[in-house]
């Protein structure tokens, strides 16, 4: 297991890593050909898809990936619930879609959500073969097709931007994404659907456990895009485009890092499944690795976000500074709430994933009420910042009792990368404050925070944090290609 999971990280590493880039910079490119308007309309279009697609997944992506043994008739059983699923969503979309226009007081939602929720079937047509190859931890073919995915989305979207189409440049980046995932995850996996289906004991289970897993995730999405619902209707499409731009910058690292890990996660603790030492050791080696690759750059993006803001985007998101800055502090609480859910699928505690979203499905849009009226996009990120942590820390509670590891040893585990943080900022702000008052350019200012950031961050870890140091130089070996510690392959010559 570890030779696979090593080359899996190969292959995300250089693959989804490359598709992470080139979607950071097909961002700030196309971000100075559009308008916070365009941006807004389109998190108005993706509030809808994203919820919808989880409906027409309907969580047998996670029953395939979860249960053993399955045959072709139940797989063939899947894939057809969830294409007849795809296309009923779209089919109810376009019908909504001119009420949603209304509520939004936005005409031109109408088409894009007609146009955008093609992308339903195209992800229905990709659950199975993207279930199965993560299932074998075959994950540098996913990573593949998503680079595939990304090389084709990036020109198409950045020259329709180029030539004045406005907010239709994502909308059509929307649907090639997925249609060459589906084309080039369908080509690995090698698996086409029948028209004999199961029916027997093991796909009953799957639906009963998809369900119970598609009940959390739904009200997940449900409250994770309350926040565009409340701004969308109170703020308008100019307000919700702003907040939605400082969001996506400062969750880079929690929307770029820990889906990589997820990514390995969720396939490796079910084949783990029964054992609990080996699930507990995998869960504090993923809560080290994550919160000493998250922390630092989500700090550090704090730190700098007024040089992005002014070097790298343009006046007309002058606005997001505060907001981005505001939100850098949840990325790094929602980066450990990513880590909590696969140990509880995983040990089919569902019931604990249910209650908590359904918790913050209520709670956490009526602060986004308050905050849209007291403050507007200000104040739905402090709501992020101060009511999402103290409902996490029930989650974490029972996910740490089914794990069976106590406060104070996930505290341990945390404590090197803290520290380490805490010293870099001490370090960099006091810098920042030092430069203010120095002719240098604001370039090489920032270039001058970041550096020795990173200098005095890599330092106090290497000293505090020997274990989580030499776990990250393993993965930078894995990265390289070299896996120290595995049995080398024979050579076939």
């Amino acid at each position: 297991m570890k030779d696979r999971i090593a080359k899996s990280v190969f292959w995300i590493v250089w693959t989804r890593g490359g598709v992470q880039v080139l979607s950071f910079l097909s961002t700030l490119l196309v971000i100075r050909l559009l308008s916070p308007s365009d941006y807004g309309l389109m998190a108005l279009a993706g509030m809808w898809t994203a919820t919808l697609s989880l409906l027409t997944e309907m969580g047998l992506g996670a029953a395939i990936i979860q249960f053993r043994d399955i045959d072709d008739h139940d797989l063939n059983a899947c894939f057809w619930i969830t294409l007849g699923l795809g296309v009923f969503g779209y089919g109810m979309l376009y019908v909504v879609a001119p009420l949603s226009a209304d509520w939004f007081k936005s005409p031109e939602l109408t088409a894009v959500l007609r146009v955008s929720g093609l992308s339903l079937p195209l992800i229905a047509l990709r659950t199975v073969p993207d279930s199965l190859l993560r299932k074998r931890l075959l994950l540098d073919k996913v990573s593949i097709a998503e680079l595939v995915a990304m090389a084709a989305t990036f020109p198409l979207v950045l020259g329709l931007a180029w030539e004045g189409a406005g907010v239709w440049a994502l909308v059509a980046g929307s649907l090639v994404t997925p249609l060459m995932q589906m084309m080039v995850t369908g080509w690995y996996v090698r698996w086409w659907p029948g028209l004999r289906l199961g029916g027997g004991a093991q796909l009953k289970e799957m639906v009963r456990y998809s369900l119970a897993t598609l009940g959390s995730r739904l009200s997940w999405a449900l409250y994770q895009q309350a926040d565009v619902f409340v701004l969308g209707r109170f703020g308008g499409d100019y307000v919700l485009g702003l907040y939605a731009m400082a969001k996506q910058l400062a969750t880079l690292p929690v929307s770029k890092v820990t889906p990589m890990v997820n990514q390995l996660a969720f396939p490796v603790m079910a084949e783990l499944q029964g054992n609990d030492h080996a699930l507990q050791a995998g869960f504090l080696k993923g809560l080290r690795l994550v919160s000493a690759v998250v922390f630092p750059i989500s700090m550090g993006l704090m730190l700098v976000a007024g040089y992005i803001v002014t070097l790298v985007l343009d006046a007309k998101w002058a606005a997001i500074t505060p907001m981005f800055k505001i939100l850098c502090g949840y990325a790094m609480v929602s980066a450990i709430a990513t880590l909590l859910f696969p140990p509880l699928m995983v040990k089919r505690r569902l019931d604990l994933q249910l209650a908590y979203t359904t918790a913050q499905l209520v709670i956490m849009p009526l602060g986004f009420l308050v905050g849209a009226y007291v403050a507007a996009g200000i104040g739905v990120s402090l709501v992020w910042v101060l009511l999402y942590p103290l409902q996490l820390l029930w989650l974490t509670k029972w996910a740490l009792k089914e794990l069976g590891v106590s406060w104070r040893e996930f505290g341990r585990h945390l404590w090197p990368q803290t520290l380490a943080v805490g010293v870099m900022t001490a370090v960099a702000a006091l810098m920042q404050q030092i430069l203010a008052m120095s002719p240098v350019s604001a370039w090489i200012q920032m270039l001058l925070i970041v550096l020795m950031g990173m200098g005095i961050y890599i330092a106090v870890l290497r000293v505090y944090g020997p274990q989580v140091f030499e776990e990250l130089t393993e993965i930078a070996c894995w990265v390289l290609g070299y896996k120290p510690g595995l049995t080398p392959r024979p050579n076939p010559i």
